[in-house]
């Protein structure tokens, strides 16, 4: 008896954790798409001023780079242009990063949406069932835990280092060297330093709201079972 008992805390604890690990990897994901959309991507353009590093009119460049963005969250998009006018565009090296980087994005969008729909079916086979809630609430607190950990590090590693903690990141899902380019190349120029900062600290925003979410609903859940049983 007492090892079945074990059995099933254990069950319970490891459902827990899965499903904390998949909510984390949602709103992860669901984020990135978020900071990837055109509006996005246009406001933190003329935020970063990529219009006087192009050297192109303003209309010019938004177009650019959200001819960049589409490339590389569709697999469907028009190719880029090697010249735009008289300038150089996006030779070779440029186009087969944006292609590495369509090759992580795609797959990553649809795991996400996967991941969604698994969590919800999760949650409403949960959501009735003796202990059920309680469950859940256990798994949207761990999963803010987690999240709030790890804006906290990213948070820190940024401020100190936010190049070294950006090698790092393309590091794990481009090969070296593929992902550098002379800080003259328009892709550079077009999204340059000031903007990835923009976009982590925006991802990163977007991450902590979600965790502050999932523990108040956490804490209402359990509140709501805790005083009328339901």
């Amino acid at each position: 008896m007492a090892s079945a008992d074990s059995l099933m805390r254990a069950a319970r604890l490891l459902e827990v954790v899965v499903a904390a690990l998949m909510i984390v990897l949602v709103v992860v994901g669901g984020s990135v798409w978020l900071v990837s959309t055109p509006a996005y991507v246009g406001v933190l353009v003329r935020a970063v001023d990529s219009t006087g590093a192009t050297g192109l009119d303003e209309t010019v460049t938004l177009e650019v780079a959200e001819d960049v963005r589409r490339f590389v969250v569709d697999p469907g998009a028009p190719a880029l242009p090697a010249m735009i006018g008289e300038m150089p565009a996006f030779d070779d090296a440029a186009v087969e990063h944006l292609v590495d980087v369509r090759d992580v994005m795609v797959p990553a969008r649809w795991f996400t949406l996967g991941l969604l729909a698994v969590v919800a079916a999760w949650v409403w086979s949960r959501w009735g069932i003796p202990g059920g809630r309680h469950t859940i609430a256990r798994a949207c607190t761990t999963a803010s835990a987690i999240m709030f950990g790890g804006a906290v590090v990213a948070l820190a590693v940024g401020v100190m280092d936010f190049e070294g903690l950006f090698a790092w990141f393309h590091s794990i899902f481009f090969a070296d060297g593929t992902w550098v380019f002379p800080n003259g190349a328009l892709l550079i120029r077009l999204f340059p330093l000031p903007f990835w900062i923009a976009a982590g600290a925006s991802w990163g925003v977007l991450v902590f709201v979600c965790a502050v979410t999932l523990c108040t609903f956490a804490r209402c859940t359990r509140f709501t079972v805790g005083t009328y049983g339901v």
